[in-house]
């Protein structure tokens, strides 16, 4: 009777460990049918997988959701991948897996994120062989149709790949010798221990009612029993004859699947060598193209940018050491000096003049015009510029002279205050206070003092007002020609200090000492560009040094792969010949066991005619009594039987053709 390993797990995390460790466990083939696939971790098990040679195929449906994954790379590895399309053959809703066509794991769970951390799901695991070879057989029709509707598998679209061949186990679970033999007990037990069930229950259920289910007879029941059981396992020549043809049919058999088997690896050692020498030598190009790269990368460095910053940084000191050892005043630059001085002249001369009339007009030509009417001498017409104001002021009695003369300097005071007092504040007062405001102030003063002049005149009925200046041209022009004779003035000025300050020794002790502490600066920007490009540079180098060591691991491994190709070919060869020596030793055995009569045969198909027996002996129990009663009496006899059992074994009572292990 089969022995089955079947377990119902409902566990999310008892299932994902339960996965994982078969996946570890699986020896020669993995078989994947799922819709939908985004673990990662999963899908490293099965890229480690593929490394220890392990025959790979995937199923999962063509949605977005199996893009997460880089199944690319599975195939790359030796995989395939198949994807069901949502047209056509769609609707991809399987969840199993099978491993080494022994163990399969099916039910409810996808090999999804979400199914591991939030799903309630289930599956069951098992080593039912029909169920087993169920899910293949749904596995390989499901390729066929995926085939037949030509969905091509995933990363179709990828650069061709060498193939890699498919891995065959190595080494099997069972060892042959081992698996052979239980073929041929298995073979032996059904020739030789065959009996008719039907008949033995039947005769268990009159044995019982004979008896009208009396347990106590059950120990001489069973004798006789064993007494036609050990009559039913002598050969016959018949049987002998069947049972030596069954023999040597199962030894060819075995033995030409040693040899396909053989063949196989063989081929797969091949191939896998061929493909190994293939990796190895693309390596190896690819670390010396890599060599080549960094050593360009490395001169670029040395001889372009480390060269270039310390010929610069050469240059930088050359400079401060020629700025340190002596200081040349600059040649005085008459080409400047000449027309800046006159154009700081003429603009003195402008405002002096300018600011003079102003002084004179917003002091005096109200006063002139009211003393003319009075004298009844026609009033002069007002401008806003007097050309005679400095020679009328001589001829006015006291202070007025002096204070029209001053009164100039008080704008060009303001013009040229900031060369004199440093700061920002005194910049920004001069231009608001003295250009705008003062300049302003003339302006406005200016324009009451024509306007009522030409009030006494007549040529006007309106009285001055404040309003007025804002609306007069007169009050525009003074400001205007004030404003930017100010300014014009402030800026040559500044540019004829300019001038003499560039001939300060002192000034330029300073400027030089300033541009020796700009040039230090730089160098150390320069040395610290520099450290790093050595760092960088020494980094490289070890590279280099690591590349070319792996250049050299890689052709060693090149030069072994023949021996070990060798190696591997002889040591299978061997092993084929020895599982072969085995198999015809193992059927020689047998063969001489069946001519001398002296087969042996598991103590289960003596068990397995008891239970049958007392299946007919609990039929009856059930006909003729209730159940309770039936119950209580089949498991007196279930006792009896167990201990007849026992006490065969435990005092050597079994024949010596039936093996109890």
């Amino acid at each position: 009777m089969e022995l089955i390993d079947q377990q119902v797990i409902n566990d999310n995390k008892e299932i994902y460990a339960k996965i994982k460790s078969e996946l570890f466990q699986a020896e020669f083939e993995i078989l994947i049918a799922t819709a939908w696939f985004t673990d990662e971790e999963l899908f490293n098990i099965l890229l480690s997988k593929l490394a220890e040679g392990i025959h790979i195929e995937v199923i999962i449906a063509d949605n977005q959701e199996n893009e997460k994954l880089d199944f690319g790379l599975l195939e790359s590895k030796g995989a395939t991948v198949y994807k069901i399309k949502s047209n056509g053959y769609g609707g991809m809703n399987q969840k199993f897996c099978v491993i080494d066509k022994h163990i399969a794991l099916h039910g409810s769970y996808n090999w999804s994120v979400n199914a591991k951390k939030n799903n309630q799901e289930s599956i069951i695991t098992t080593d039912h062989k029909e169920t087993v070879a169920s899910l293949i057989d749904t596995f390989n029709e499901t390729k066929t149709r995926i085939l037949a509707q030509k969905t091509e598998p995933a990363n179709a679209n990828a650069a061709p790949k060498p193939e890699k061949p498919k891995a065959v186990p190595m080494e099997v679970t069972v060892k042959m010798e081992d698996e052979f033999r239980h073929i041929l007990d298995s073979m032996i037990a059904a020739e030789v221990g065959s009996f008719d069930r039907d008949m033995l229950r039947k005769h268990g259920f009159e044995r019982c009612k004979a008896n009208n289910g009396d347990h106590q007879i059950l120990n001489t029941a069973l004798d006789t029993l064993y007494s036609v059981f050990l009559n039913d396992i002598d050969v016959i020549e018949d049987k002998k004859r069947r049972l030596t043809t069954k023999i040597e049919e199962h030894r060819i058999k075995n033995l030409d699947n040693i040899t396909k088997n053989g063949e196989i690896q063989i081929n797969f050692l091949e191939r896998e060598t061929e493909l190994g020498q293939a990796d190895l030598e693309t390596r190896r190009t690819n670390l010396e193209a890599e060599i080549e790269v960094t050593s360009k990368n490395i001169d670029e460095l040395k001889v372009t940018k480390i060269s270039f910053l310390t010929g610069k940084n050469d240059e930088l000191d050359r400079q401060i050491k020629l700025a340190e050892r002596e200081f040349l005043r600059p040649k005085f630059k008459w080409f400047e000096f000449i027309p800046t001085a006159i154009f700081n002249a003429a603009l003195l001369f402008y405002l002096f003049l300018f600011y003079s009339s102003a002084a004179y007009i917003l002091l005096f030509s109200v006063a002139d015009a009211k003393a003319a009417e009075a004298q009844g001498v026609p009033i002069a017409a007002a401008q806003i510029f007097n050309q005679d104001a400095m020679n009328k002021a001589l001829h006015k009695a006291g202070t007025a002279p002096y204070f029209i003369f001053l009164f100039v300097f008080i704008p060009l005071a303001f013009a040229v205050i900031d060369r004199f007092v440093t700061g920002k504040w005194v910049t920004v007062f001069s231009f608001v206070f003295g250009i705008v405001l003062l300049d302003g102030a003339v302006a406005f003063k200016v324009t009451q003092a024509v306007y009522e002049v030409n009030y006494a005149r007549g040529n006007t009925n309106e009285s001055w007002h404040i309003g007025m200046a804002f609306t007069d041209t007169n009050f525009y022009l003074v400001f205007v020609f004030g404003a930017f004779g100010l300014l014009l003035f402030k800026l040559a000025f500044k540019k004829l200090m300019q001038i003499f300050e560039d001939r300060d020794p002192d000034i330029a002790t300073q400027r030089n000492g300033v541009l020796i502490k700009q040039l230090r600066q730089e160098i150390a920007e320069n040395t610290d560009k520099i450290l790093v490009l050595k760092e960088e540079t020494s980094t490289l180098e070890k590279a280099v040094i690591q590349l070319r060591a792996d250049i050299k691991l890689t052709s060693q491994e090149l030069a072994a792969l023949p021996s070990a190709l060798n190696q591997n070919l002889q040591r299978k060869r061997s092993s084929m010949l020895a599982d072969s020596k085995t198999i015809d030793e193992v059927a020689a055995i047998y063969t001489q066991h069946i001519q001398s009569d002296n087969l042996p045969i598991s103590i289960n198909a003596l068990k397995d005619r008891i239970n049958v027996f007392l299946e007919g002996w609990d039929d009856f129990l059930h006909q003729q009594y209730s159940v309770a009663l039936a119950t209580l009496k089949a498991g007196q006899a279930s006792e009896i039987a167990g201990a007849w059992q026992n006490d065969k074994i435990d005092n050597h009572k079994i024949s010596k053709r039936v093996t109890v292990i």
